[in-house]
């Protein structure tokens, strides 16, 4: 028998073994890795930025049930809305089955708290533990300290969006600013009470014939007593020491 007339012999069972091995893999298939989808069932509609009622119609429509769940604050979408909703959107599940909708509260307001009279880090941290954002900060011309926060916008203790942005005003000290006496008073003293004004201060050597103690101020230039502009800058010299005489015992 030729190699031919063998092959055309065996051909029907091996197109029946063939046969069979693609049945049994599809049976496998099937029972082992069954579809996920089965017959019927529906694609979870997107539902987020509906109103609750156009929610619950869309998913009525998908053959789904819709339940209102929590509610929470959102800055960005209206109060009514849907936020969230679980399963979510594009999930393949069975009909009827419950899509959980989480609706906005809307905004949420608080009163601003009153930062006025606070140095700026102290302000910004007030407005974040109350959930405010910090704004813009400017400076304007004021009596009081520079760097104090002497306004904010929207004011202290009205109502405002959380966790809107709050600006900052400070102060950046009067525009004319009259010069206090800090001679006979140690550096440190005369350094805080002149920056306090918001003067810049800078030293103008040592005086070496001054009786007082070393470090206290002997001159100053400006003088104490005269009005000049917001930030200038004040020179002060210090007493070296070398001149103090100690008084002779009895």
């Amino acid at each position: 028998m030729t190699f031919r007339t063998r092959m055309r012999t065996a051909l029907p069972y091996l197109i029946a073994a063939s046969l069979g091995f693609v049945s049994a893999f599809l049976i496998v298939a099937i029972t082992v890795f069954p579809s996920r989808s089965g017959v019927g069932d529906v694609v979870i509609p997107s539902v987020t930025g509906l109103t609750l009622s156009e929610a619950s119609s869309r998913l009525t429509r998908a053959n789904l049930r819709a339940k209102e769940g929590s509610t929470r604050p959102s800055g960005a979408a209206p109060k009514g809305t849907v936020v969230e909703q679980n399963p979510l959107a594009g999930t393949i599940d069975a009909p009827g089955t419950v899509v959980t909708l989480t609706v906005s509260a809307g905004q949420r307001a608080a009163p601003v708290p009153e930062v006025a009279g606070m140095s700026r880090r102290d302000a910004e941290r007030a407005l974040e533990e109350a959930g405010f954002g910090v704004g813009s900060v400017t400076q304007r011309s004021s009596s009081t300290n520079r760097g104090t926060v002497i306004e904010t916008s929207p004011a202290g203790g009205t109502s405002a969006i959380v966790p809107g942005p709050i600006e900052l005003v400070l102060s950046s000290g009067p525009s004319a600013v009259v010069v206090p006496e800090v001679t006979g008073r140690s550096y440190g003293e005369a350094r805080n009470a002149l920056e306090a004004l918001g003067f810049t201060v800078t030293g103008l050597g040592l005086d070496s014939a001054a009786t007082t103690p070393a470090g206290t101020v002997v001159s100053q230039n400006p003088a104490g007593g005269r009005t000049v502009p917001s930030g200038s800058t004040i020179g002060l010299k210090l007493s070296a020491g070398i001149g103090a005489v100690p008084v002779p015992q009895p």
